[in-house]
């Protein structure tokens, strides 16, 4: 591993943006307990000794998977919010964007929901919800906040509703990687946007 104080260079950056890509498919592949170095360093043509100088171990690794996933669905929701205003139209992006990305990065949650099962400890599963759960939950709050202070939103709890939407967006992918035939995720977009608005604009 390059030392801590040492920034690493673009050829580096490059090699672990790789192997971590690398780890995310054979896990969406294989699934979690049967992903190893080796099999990461074969799907690379590349050797062991490479994946360990850039990750102290399989833990790391995981860690830099999991970081991957959640950054890349955060950035491409802000990319998609930052357009509108209003926090009805802000809401609505939400979901329609959050159902998009997950159909269209299908190995990344079958990744995700793999990793999800693996954790055995308390510790390691908050840990886990924390880092997952954060940035959407923070996102999203963000939103029904916005709502409530310009008046757009009816008084209701903030916190109650973004866990419920939060919620009801995570069970719909869950059954999608479970069974990718129950139905396409986009298709579930109208009813979610309708259930969600209608609650949110409701003024009392």
């Amino acid at each position: 591993m390059p030392s801590k104080k040492e920034k690493p260079t673009f050829i580096e950056e490059a090699r672990r943006k790789q192997i971590v890509d690398a780890a995310l498919q054979t896990i969406a592949g294989q699934g979690y307990s049967q992903t190893s170095f080796a099999e990461i360093a074969k799907s690379l043509g590349i050797t062991k000794g490479l994946i360990a100088y850039h990750f102290k171990g399989k833990q790391d690794l995981i860690a830099s998977v999991l970081r991957t996933i959640i950054d890349n669905q955060a950035a491409y929701l802000r990319s998609k919010l930052v357009t509108y205003e209003s926090a009805t139209d802000k809401l609505r992006i939400y979901i329609i964007a959050s159902l998009e990305y997950i159909e269209t990065n299908r190995a990344h949650f079958v990744a995700l929901v793999d990793l999800w099962g693996s954790f055995t400890s308390p510790e390691e599963k908050r840990a886990f919800n924390k880092t997952f759960y954060g940035p959407c939950i923070s996102q999203l709050q963000e939103i029904i906040q916005l709502g409530q202070q310009t008046g757009e939103f009816g008084p209701f709890d903030p916190k109650i509703l973004t866990h419920i939407l939060q919620g009801a967006l995570d069970g719909v992918m869950l059954q999608w990687v479970f069974d990718p035939n129950v139905y396409r995720l986009t298709d579930c977009t109208d009813e979610l946007v309708e259930t969600f608005l209608h609650q949110v604009l409701r003024k009392s």
